[in-house]
């Protein structure tokens, strides 16, 4: 509906000058009839001839669109004619000129249309001053005021009106453009960021399911192991798993509380945040593989220092991840963990032995390609770290992360 309106609303204005400049035709014969024209302009050119005149100038105005200059050009000596043939006092086609301007100017190449315009100026004043000089009807100063009024009023003005509306058009586009511009900024952020959210939460997911549930289960291994031999040792791996599996639902509901809204009055908030993951629990995340069976080994050289939030999480990350990889690939295979505080940097290492039940080294890579070793990866890269995988020439594993020390700053 608005396309058909404004459609409805263009045609109106485009029909609006030619309607126009018929009803002057229409009203010049209209008076001759009624109360009839001077004898000075009557008599140089017939009324019926000029009001054809103006027709032929109002049929041109149609095609106004189409070929502007031409149309402009049409108009124009037409309306010379009118004023060389009544003495300069004919100004009925000085209306079609007005209109044509204000056409010309709109479109197209201006500096071209601007001397199209100056040259059709020149000859209206030049073709009235000397209509006017030779009917001798007014003194010469008026001769040349009326000349040079005649100019501006028919081109001038108009021009003035289309330079003025053409300025205005092209702001308000310009303001639109940017305005879509910006709305398109927007939603390219919003994608961005939901993106960026859903990546992230599904590599803490990731990390929350690969670690626990691969300790649940090489501990439920071990505890169906040992329930007919050590038939304690089973109730207390068993114990650590319903542990682990507590904590895994524990930390699933806080995350899926992310989703949920900040607001601290809303009911379905999460309402306690989880805990940072921090190098200083480490040994905890050492303790908990230990008591699920596995041969672990911590290391910390080095003076440990507090580093930002982002680099705490990253090696966190990196060795619960390292653990997990090592208990699903590589089980009953023994483990090191090895923290170095250096000048420079902060290095990270998670190694292993190989194992008779480890997968090929080249299948367990491509098995982590997804959210492991690339969620470590993309951690790695957000602190400024380097991570550096791969195997080792005995068959084991080994990870390494390290951050340098610009990065390894507290979050003020």
């Amino acid at each position: 509906m608005p396309d058909e309106s404004r459609t409805t609303a263009e045609r109106l204005r485009a029909a609006l000058p030619p309607v126009v400049i018929l009803a002057l035709a229409g009203g010049y014969v209209g008076a001759d009839l009624i109360v009839g024209l001077p004898a000075s302009v009557a008599d140089t050119i017939p009324v019926p001839v000029a009001a054809g005149l103006v027709v032929v100038q109002a049929f041109a105005m149609l095609f106004r669109r189409r070929a502007p200059v031409a149309v402009f050009a049409l108009v124009v000596l037409v309306d010379t004619v009118l004023l060389c043939t009544s003495g300069g006092e004919l100004g009925i086609g000085g209306l079609a000129v007005m209109f044509a301007t204000y056409t010309v100017l709109r479109d197209g190449d201006a500096l071209r249309r601007y001397r199209v315009l100056v040259a059709a100026a020149v000859v209206t004043l030049v073709a009235g001053a000397i209509a006017m000089a030779a009917a001798a009807t007014y003194p010469p100063l008026v001769v040349v005021a009326l000349a040079a009024a005649r100019p501006i009023l028919q081109y001038a003005i108009p021009a003035a009106l289309a330079v003025f509306f053409l300025s205005r058009e092209k702001l308000v586009q310009a303001l639109r453009d940017r305005a879509e511009l910006a709305e398109r900024e927007r939603q390219h952020d919003v994608e961005r960021d939901i993106a960026g959210v859903r990546t992230a939460m599904a590599r803490e997911l990731h990390d929350i399911a690969a670690h626990h549930l691969s300790g649940i289960i090489v501990g439920a291994q071990a505890a169906s192991s040992l329930a007919e031999n050590d038939p304690e040792r089973a109730r207390e791996i068993l114990r650590t798993v319903q542990q682990d599996a507590r904590t895994t639902l524990a930390d699933l509901r806080r995350t899926v509380g992310l989703l949920r809204s900040d607001d601290p009055d809303d009911p379905g908030s999460a309402g306690r945040p989880a805990p940072v993951p921090a190098l200083d629990r480490v040994a905890a995340l050492v303790d908990t593989a230990r008591q699920r069976g596995g041969l672990v080994e911590l290391a910390v050289d080095g003076e440990p220092r507090t580093l930002g939030p982002l680099a705490e999480t990253a090696g966190y990350r990196m060795v619960q991840e390292s653990l997990a990889n090592a208990a699903r690939h590589a089980p009953g295979s023994p483990n090191r963990v090895r923290i170095e505080y250096l000048p420079d940097l902060v290095r990270v290492t998670v190694s292993n032995d190989p194992s008779d039940q480890a997968q090929p080294a080249a299948s367990a890579a491509r098995v982590d390609v997804g959210y492991g070793i690339s969620g470590m990866q993309e951690r790695a890269e957000l602190v400024g770290g380097r991570l550096t995988t791969g195997p080792l020439a005995d068959g084991g594993w080994r990870n390494v992360l390290e951050i340098p020390s610009e990065t390894n700053r507290s979050a003020p």
